[in-house]
């Protein structure tokens, strides 16, 4: 079971980080689904032992869901997504909770923590030479040499971005709470290179999410190291934005097309990326005010054909950029707050654990991570593809542990 479970969380992360990997995609689900089948059928009860609240949720969740998983004009193509975005996301998330459950040291099996390891690792090395290459063999190496989707087999700057952050917290928590140096040496190195991968792809909203989640992280600890730690990021974070700003030759990492005295002006359509954002929020939520409880049906090419006209008024951006107006529009407002309940209730559980035991968990950092996501989904569609698995990943993992601090108390 562990080798079968082995090769389907590493096309789950293949899936992830490179780019022309929708196949792995759908292997590694399907594996991960198959195993879970069978767990259910020599242990019909296991799933009945994790959190109540959470698996009435779920079901609430994924009922909520079904009207829309079939909707005009292609119903095949909503229910595809039903299956990618929520359903296969569900089976993992509950797969990995009953693994953790069983085993509260499965995180720190190789089986665990390979796969994401090898996958993020070998992805930006590859475009880190992509990047170099262009320096080295083009007329010019600008600062946003790494911004860029196309040079490499990475999947893409903002599809990688979520992956990049759990990788980060995930590996940064299994090297405070490993005893061993060389693993520790190994789980820093992987941790740290996902954090100068953000940096370089200059991806903002990501920063962004580090920065806020490590400080509330340190502001609510009890521990000592941790809220060093926490201060620490979020400070090497902000004088890093400060250098890069100050720096002619690098503020182009960060600002790009971004007009900032126009910001200032409010003229959003017209200042960039943010800007547009700000601007096209209130279109979007006018839109999905109009029919709260009715929804485009799911995914967002579904999305953008029912929504066309609202598209055109909001810049042709496609999709409201975050997360939940996105839910919102594609399966009503009754879903998306179930869904909301279900992601504060998950961070409201990795924080009681937490604040019961600090020390030598990762508790505290899923609970970064979750934070750090929800800023960032707050910015970016997180709802679709493998941008939403990292949140399930580590969901599944908040739950798995919850239900085994209660055993064991």
């Amino acid at each position: 079971m562990d080798k079968t479970f082995f090769i389907g969380w590493f096309a789950i992360w293949v899936a992830i980080f490179f780019a022309h990997s929708n196949a792995f995609l759908w292997f590694g689900f399907s594996l991960v689904t198959l195993l879970f089948i069978i767990k259910l059928i020599f242990n019909p009860r296991s799933l009945l032992n994790l959190p109540k609240s959470i698996l009435i949720l779920l079901s609430i969740f994924i009922i909520f869901l079904l009207p829309f998983a079939f909707m005009p004009p292609d119903p095949m193509r909503t229910f595809e997504d039903f299956l990618k975005n929520y359903f296969f996301h569900t089976i993992l998330a509950l797969y990995l909770a009953l693994k953790i459950k069983e085993d509260s040291n499965f995180y720190r099996s190789p089986v665990f923590y390979l796969p994401p390891a090898l996958s993020s690792v070998a992805v930006s090395l590859h475009h880190i030479y992509s990047g170099l290459k262009i320096c080295f063999t083009g007329p010019s190496c600008p600062s946003t040499v790494f911004i860029a989707n196309n040079i490499s087999l990475l999947k893409g700057l903002v599809v990688t971005s979520f992956g990049y952050v759990l990788v980060f917290f995930l590996f940064l928590g299994l090297y405070v709470i490993e005893k061993d140096k060389n693993c520790k040496l190994f789980f820093l190195f992987i941790s740290l290179f996902s954090l100068i991968m953000e940096i370089l792809l200059g991806r903002r909203a990501s920063l962004l999410g580090i920065m806020l989640s490590s400080l509330i992280v340190s502001i609510l600890s009890q521990n000592k190291n941790i809220r060093k730690l926490g201060i620490a990021i979020s400070l090497s974070l902000i004088l890093l934005t400060v250098a890069l700003l100050i720096t002619p030759a690098r503020r182009e990492m960060l600002i790009r097309s971004d007009k900032v005295d126009l910001l200032a002006q409010g003229k959003y359509a017209e200042s960039g990326s943010f800007g547009m954002r700000l601007y096209i929020w209130p279109i979007y939520l006018k839109k999905a005010l109009e029919d709260p409880f009715s929804g485009t049906g799911i995914g967002r090419k579904t999305q953008k054909l029912a929504l066309a006209q609202t598209n055109e008024l909001a810049l042709r951006l496609e999709h409201a950029h975050n997360l939940f107006l996105n839910l919102w529009l594609q399966a009503g407002f009754h879903t998306m707050l179930t869904f909301l309940i279900l992601y504060l209730y998950t961070i409201w559980l990795a924080y009681k654990m937490w604040s019961e035991r600090s020390e030598g968990t990762l508790h505290g950092f899923l609970l970064a991570f979750l934070l750090a996501f929800f800023v960032m989904s707050m910015l970016e569609g997180s709802e679709e593809g493998t941008r939403f698995t990292p949140y399930w990943i580590a969901s599944g993992l908040v739950w798995g542990f919850h239900e085994k601090s209660r055993l064991s108390s």
